[in-house]
């Protein structure tokens, strides 16, 4: 019996070939169908059911009423109000629900309705135009219908029946254009000095707080003491005082006098003359030349008001509120209660229960800036930031200067010159004259004279000696100082404005144990009998060998409360202050022009705009 082998690896390679082969030729028989035009009419079904939903809800109490005004949905809201299901692309995805949508604009005779869709495989739109039969009520059409001729039929007298036509008249509408302003609140603002807090204006400062210190009056008592004056006796011993001379220095302000002498001549000086010119003067003599210059082409352009349209908005931070309660967060179109924080702590210092406290911040909901929208002006784009333009016609205007010539611009230029009178004159452009400068003249100034050479002056120069100051008119003015004179008991000596004093005394003392008389020229020894007296000192009681007084005055002091300083007789406290005042609300004007049409030829409070329709 033969035994079988499994498969090596050259069948399973000639296998794998055979297989790939088989692929290529059922690629290359039944290659894969187009789905572009699939995937185009699935795009076209979407916009086509776009389209319809929109014109099933734009009924005539719907369309925009003003021309050039318009209204718009978007995907998302036509799926919100139940008007479309959500579309899907050929890829499977949902189209955007929000860069998709419809827009109906109001023209003079017609509707345009745009239809944008974009979807992940394709984004594109379309415009149709509709007629009053297209989209109104059968009440639209019925007023449309009504005619403005009369067809009238008379028999003729010769030749079978004539239509003639009656003319009722036109009726024409007439467009009007008013502004409409509103104040906005824009922001708050606050004096300087303070910071706004929302709608507070608060200013944090200091406040120096004075009052009078408290006064306390003691009384000090004080004892002088003097040496007690000895009554000599028979018994006492007086001998003459020990007596020398010394000499004593001191100083003594010199005595200032005042001397007048004349300046000193120390020389000349060279100064320049004053120049003076003659001129000849004569007009410029002007020519005449023709100058062109090419139209420049202008575009003139319509232009309207923007519409202003809020870019967004923002949450602003008002407050902060601390409870017990978890459940206060909340938020609503204007503002929100958002829970930040909850903690547990203790109801008191020194308690031991505890308690939840939830902290929250409180929001308010602001506008956060505008920007601006040509959306209601077809064809119209934005400029210059509020404003919508569209290009009209071109003219054409000449450059500055020039006035139209023809088929070009022209002006005359008139060039000047001086040839006319030689050489030796030159132009003057602004004054269109020819100047000539004929010679040249010197004069010295006051207090100079004439040197040999015209062109310079000499001026006499004067100077005071030195110590001296010059006071005018050829003086010189000086100081000196000089001292009283001497005398046999003092010397005086100058010493700049000052004078030095010697001055001889006799000066006596007396050994330690004695007393020394009131003429300081004896002394005298006292003993045991030797009595005192306090007759020199009025008021003074004799205690041995002193003299002594006590005296009780009051002494007052000043005190103030803790956190005083004292000053004087005042207490001073610096304290922190706060104050808060309303602030104060800035309201910007928002204008935006509103249009009408009316039959009436003026309404009041709106401006005729020139533009008129036939109603038809």
């Amino acid at each position: 019996m033969e035994e079988k082998r499994g498969l090596t690896v050259k069948d399973l390679l000639i296998r794998l070939i055979l297989i790939i082969i088989f692929i290529f030729l059922l690629i290359w028989l039944f290659p894969m169908p187009d789905l572009k035009p699939l995937n185009n009419q699935i795009f076209a079904d979407n916009l086509a059911r776009m389209k319809d939903a929109a014109k099933s809800y734009y009924t005539i109490e719907r369309l925009p009423r003003d021309i050039n005004t318009s209204k718009r949905m978007t995907l998302k809201e036509m799926i919100d109000n139940h008007l479309i299901l959500r579309l899907i692309d050929s890829k499977g995805n949902y189209c955007d629900e929000n860069a998709s949508y419809v827009q109906i604009t109001k023209l003079e005779n017609e509707y345009v309705i745009k239809v944008q869709l974009s979807c992940t495989d394709k984004k594109a739109y379309i415009n149709e135009h509709y007629g009053c039969y297209d989209i109104c009520s059968n009440e639209c059409k019925m007023l449309e219908t009504t005619t403005k001729t009369d067809k009238v039929t008379n028999k003729a007298t010769t030749k079978g029946k004539v239509t003639t036509t009656k003319s009722i008249g036109k009726l024409f509408e007439y467009q009007f254009v008013k502004n409409e302003c509103t104040d906005k609140f824009d922001k708050y603002v606050c004096p300087t000095g303070y910071y706004l807090v929302d709608n507070k204006c608060i200013k944090n400062g200091s406040e120096t707080i004075t009052k009078q210190a408290y006064k306390n009056v003691s009384d000090v008592t004080s004892t002088d003491t003097k040496n007690a004056k000895p009554v000599v006796s028979n018994t006492d011993k007086k001998e003459p005082a020990s007596c020398k001379v010394t000499t004593l220095t001191s100083t003594i302000d010199a005595t200032p006098s005042s001397s007048v002498t004349n300046e000193v001549l120390k020389g000349t000086k060279t100064v320049t003359a004053d120049k003076k010119y003659t001129y000849d003067v004569k007009g410029a003599v002007g020519t005449v030349k023709k100058v062109t210059a090419n139209y420049i082409k202008v575009q003139n352009y319509d232009v309207k008001t923007a519409t202003q349209v809020v870019k967004g908005y923002k949450w602003t931070y008002v407050s902060t509120l601390i409870s017990d309660k978890s459940n206060l967060a909340f938020e609503n179109d204007t503002e929100k209660l958002v829970l930040v924080e909850s903690k547990e702590q203790h109801t008191c210092k020194t308690c031991f229960t505890t308690e939840w406290i939830h902290k929250y911040y409180r929001y308010k909901k602001e506008i956060d800036g505008y920007t601006y929208s040509c959306n209601a002006f077809p064809n119209y784009e934005l400029y210059d930031t509020n404003k919508c333009r569209r290009a009209t016609n071109v003219t054409q205007k000449c450059p500055e200067g020039y006035n139209p010539d023809g088929s070009v611009c022209s002006k005359q230029e008139i060039t000047y010159s001086c040839s006319k009178y030689g050489s030796g004159y030159k132009l003057d452009e602004s004054k269109k004259t020819c100047t000539k400068t004929l010679g040249v003249s010197y004069s010295c100034p006051t207090g100079t004279r004439k040197s040999s050479d015209e062109r310079y002056c000499i001026k006499d120069v004067y100077e005071c000696p030195v110590g001296t100051k010059s006071i005018g008119g050829g003086k010189c003015s000086a100081t000196t100082y000089s001292c009283p004179a001497n005398t046999s008991t003092k010397t005086y000596t100058l010493n700049g404005t000052k004078c030095t004093v010697k001055s001889k005394v006799k000066v006596c003392s007396c050994p330690d144990d004695t007393v020394q008389t009131s003429d300081k020229l004896y002394c005298i020894k006292t003993n045991s009998n030797t009595t005192y007296s306090c007759e020199d000192y009025p008021g003074y009681t004799l205690n041995g060998k002193k003299c002594t007084k006590t005296t009780t005055s009051q002494k007052v002091t000043y005190t103030c409360d803790s956190g005083y300083i004292l000053n004087g007789t005042s207490c001073i406290k610096t304290v922190n202050t706060s104050s808060t005042k309303n602030a104060e609300a800035i309201y910007k004007t928002f204008c935006e022009q509103k249009y009408k049409w009316s039959t009436q030829t003026s309404i009041n409070g709106w401006d005729y705009t020139g533009n008129k329709r036939e109603v038809k």
